[in-house]
């Protein structure tokens, strides 16, 4: 963990080594405060001369001036290399994400990709402020304070770094023993947390519609109880660690008075030395005071960073054919094939089963079934997301994954069930389909879509995920981006499915009104306009169970004529 994370503080070594110093030069000169503090108080009681004075006043004038100055920039430098390690591990993590497989992210909640992305990266901060940085300084300000205590006597000195030593090591070992385990949990149950907040933060409807507030009030209650529990641990085990820490300096100081007053009763070091001598050893101990809690958070951030490198090794499943030599992709209208595909999920559940049919260029497709028997696999396989584990999906006789992605994707206009609309305006969510359009284009659109009512305030922002509009609104807005976007073939899957019957009628008029010679796709469980289509297929438990037109499959009357006259008998009874 350590050295992944010192690969990224290389890039910014200057910065790093400026910040070290001045880290140390803070410390130095709160030990230069210190110890000419005491010597000046001594030197008083003597009562010499003002002039006499002058240096020693000027050196503490100068100590506390340049302590507050060289703290500020060290902070500074410091945060400002934090921050770009960060934005450094962010924009790598994010390059990852572009180029995992879709299956790999699709199967990732959102709070924890959240998590990882914002709060396990936040987490790893303290790698620098709080464990690398102080280990560093201690060991250099321990060095510095040895050499200047040898000046007056090596005991001294030796003594004084002993106890340096002892609480920069045995202090965080002991913080290290009573907070392990607590550092897992502690990330554990922050990401349970914010998955939790985000899943019923986006199902609040669904929560409250469903009479699960006071359950959902309650999992919160006992999760933020958990997090409550593991932060009073830590708390005491801070407190514990700080009551040592000043019990050792002191004990310090009083050493180094006990070995320092016989030696001044002899002669060896003048008396006026005392005070700075004590004080000095003293202030020497903001170095490895933090150490503790560095040891503390140690356990946090190799959590943390084994969530965000696991997660960026294990989503590189990417599907995408490496291939640098792929075909170029048909210009124009293009047919589909699917040959003896089958696909199944991790769990190894098999969700399509030897599916074989055609999309003629230019053809009306309709894909119906029970929910849970594979018809939106079918579109996530045709837009190359997944791919199968047996057969093949064919574009003009080439298998799909010898073609660039990105370009074989934008060939498509595509409204899925849940269509993701961005927390910023309408003129931008809409621009997303096409960059260029102007803001007539964008009215038209809305205009003919049925959201006409928003056309003059194209700076209307939708809120999160579009929640200031109902569900059919949101689908609305994202079939105007595929009729902004120049492409051979729509793909809709359960478009209809938050809409009421009327507007769901005007949505259909209005796409096939604007389909022209475009290929189709409808993914839907809801039998409308059925026989102006060119096939119809018919899905069960991942397999065809039926496929032809709407009145051939009305003649059987089979799956699809059960379907139809139960459709039919719902809306009568409404």
């Amino acid at each position: 963990m350590i050295s992944r994370l010192l690969s990224y503080i290389s890039d910014h070594k200057w910065k790093f080594t400026l910040a070290l110093l001045l880290a140390a030069g803070t410390i130095l000169a709160g030990i230069g405060l210190m110890s000419t503090s005491g010597y000046l108080i001594s030197r008083a009681a003597q009562r010499p001369m003002i002039v006499d004075l002058f240096m020693v006043t000027a050196a503490v004038r100068f100590f506390g001036i340049s302590r507050a100055v060289v703290r500020y920039f060290e902070r500074v430098v410091s945060h400002d290399l934090t921050f770009k390690i960060l934005h450094s591990m962010r924009v790598d993590l994010y390059r990852k994400f572009d180029s995992f497989s879709q299956k790999w992210l699709m199967g990732r909640r959102s709070g924890d990709l959240l998590s990882g992305i914002v709060s396990d990266i936040e987490t790893l901060q303290n790698v620098y402020l709080r464990i690398i940085s102080p280990l560093i300084v201690a060991a250099v300000i321990s060095i510095l304070t040895f050499a200047g205590l040898a000046f007056f006597d090596f005991t001294i000195a030796l003594t004084a770094l002993a106890f340096l030593v002892f609480n920069g090591v045995a202090v965080p070992y002991l913080s290290l023993k009573l907070a392990r385990g607590r550092g897992k949990k502690d990330i554990t149950t922050r990401t349970q947390v914010k998955i939790f907040l985000i899943d019923r933060l986006q199902g609040l409807q669904d929560v409250l519609w469903m009479g699960r507030k006071k359950d959902t009030l309650d999992e919160f209650d006992n999760l933020q109880n958990k997090l409550d529990d593991i932060q009073s641990h830590n708390a005491g085990t801070s407190g514990i660690t700080e009551g040592l820490n000043t019990l050792l300096s002191h004990l310090a100081m009083f050493a180094v008075l006990l070995l320092a007053i016989p030696l001044i009763i002899h002669g060896e070091i003048k008396g006026v030395w005392l005070a700075a001598l004590a004080l000095g050893v003293l202030s020497s101990f903001e170095a490895v005071q933090g150490l503790a809690n560095a040891f503390i958070q140690y356990e946090n951030s190799q959590e943390a960073s084994e969530r965000v490198f696991s997660m960026a090794e294990i989503g590189k499943e990417v599907f995408v054919s490496e291939d640098k030599n792929q075909i170029e992709i048909p210009l124009g209208k293009f047919k589909i094939g699917f040959r003896n595909v089958s696909f199944s999920y991790d769990n190894g559940n098999i969700t399509i089963n030897n599916i074989s049919f055609d999309l003629a260029a230019g053809s009306k497709t309709a894909v119906v079934g029970p929910t849970g028997s594979g018809k939106s696999t079918l579109v996530n396989l045709l837009l190359g997301f997944w791919k199968p584990d047996q057969g093949q999906i064919l574009a003009n006789d080439n298998d799909i994954h010898d073609f660039d992605p990105e370009q074989f994707r934008t060939r498509f206009g595509t409204v899925s069930q849940d269509a993701y609309i961005f927390n910023r305006s309408l003129r931008e969510n809409l621009l997303i389909a096409n960059p260029d359009a102007t803001d007539d284009q964008l009215r038209a659109v809305l205009q003919k879509v049925g959201l006409g009512e928003f056309a003059d305030n194209l700076d209307l922002e939708p809120g999160s995920q579009g929640m200031r509009f109902s569900g059919g609104e949101r689908q609305l807005l994202a079939l105007s981006r595929v009729f902004l976007k120049e492409s051979d073939f729509w793909i809709f899957d359960e478009l209809t499915a938050h809409m009421d019957v009327v507007t769901e009628r005007k949505v259909l008029d209005t796409i096939w009104s604007n389909l022209e010679e475009r290929s189709l796709l409808l993914i839907t469980h809801r039998l409308v306009n059925m026989e102006k289509m060119d096939q119809i297929i018919v899905m069960q438990k991942g397999k065809i169970a039926e496929r032809g037109t709407h009145a051939e499959l009305m003649q059987q009357k089979s799956l699809y004529a059960r379907m139809f006259e139960l459709q039919n008998q719902l809306i009568r009874d409404i």
